[in-house]
């Protein structure tokens, strides 16, 4: 991904080796910043800054709406008149930080040292931790639930899930699976959503009351030889917090 933005004199140009990246990875590129005046210019201060933003502040350009991240500073060499200098440079993504949703996404912000007011920025598109995917893909492929969203919620992945239409969850709604990566740790929180049903008078009456249940997963269990996940392990533990469910059926 390629992005340029003009500060006259200075033209600036940010290079990203790549177009998708995952929760705890590192993005990585080139920064080019060129002189198109004609006088040389003394050494130069430039900043690159990972920041998540919601895209409705954005838009209603509100004056807090980043969050920085990360900061990498430069001082960039004198550049006489159509000189240009160029730097690599690398970020590396947290294991928890936002993933891109609908609502909001990390970008890059790169320019001089008000980059935050006056910048040039692109917007990242960052997928769920690889680790928490296949914990995902275990729900949907042993146990059949059917996922119907993800998304950023206050520190953590949410992900909606619909359970199987089966009579061992007749009465669960749906289930909303907060996961993150946090120093090595694969935490779950579940918030099971169930159907509860009183009788009042002459009628049924149907409630929806949230059961909650939370996880810690070492590295030592979830992980096998190779650094590959432990679906076995997940699938153990993923039936371990439905019997919450099931046992509220019985």
């Amino acid at each position: 991904m390629r992005s340029v933005f003009f500060q006259r004199p200075l033209e600036y140009q940010i290079e990203t080796s790549g177009e998708e990246w995952n929760q705890g990875g590192s993005l990585s590129g080139t920064l080019r910043v060129r002189n198109n005046g004609g006088d040389s210019l003394s050494t130069q201060a430039v900043q690159i800054l990972l920041a998540y933003a919601l895209k409705k502040e954005l838009k209603d350009g509100k004056a807090d709406a980043w969050q920085v991240r990360e900061t990498l500073n430069f001082d960039l060499p004198e550049l006489d008149a159509g000189a240009q200098h160029t730097a690599e440079w690398t970020l590396p993504l947290p294991s928890d930080c936002p993933l891109t949703d609908k609502s909001g996404t990390l970008f890059l912000l790169f320019g001089g040292t008000e980059v935050l007011e006056n910048g040039g920025r692109i917007d990242l598109q960052v997928r769920l931790h690889p680790l928490l995917q296949s914990f995902l893909q275990t729900f949907t492929t042993q146990f059949k639930f059917l996922e119907k969203h993800r998304k950023h919620v206050k520190g953590w992945a949410e992900a909606k899930l619909n359970p199987p239409d089966t009579q061992e969850y007749s009465s669960l709604d749906h289930l909303l699976c907060h996961l993150r990566v946090r120093e090595e740790q694969l935490e779950v929180r579940y918030f099971f959503k169930v159907k509860v049903f009183s009788r009042e008078e002459n009628y049924v009456k149907m409630r929806r009351k949230t059961r909650e249940l939370e996880q810690s997963l070492s590295p030592e269990d979830y992980l096998q030889t190779g650094d590959f996940p432990n679906r076995n392990y997940f699938r153990e533990r993923i039936d371990e917090a439905l019997e919450i469910v099931r046992n509220s059926i019985l």
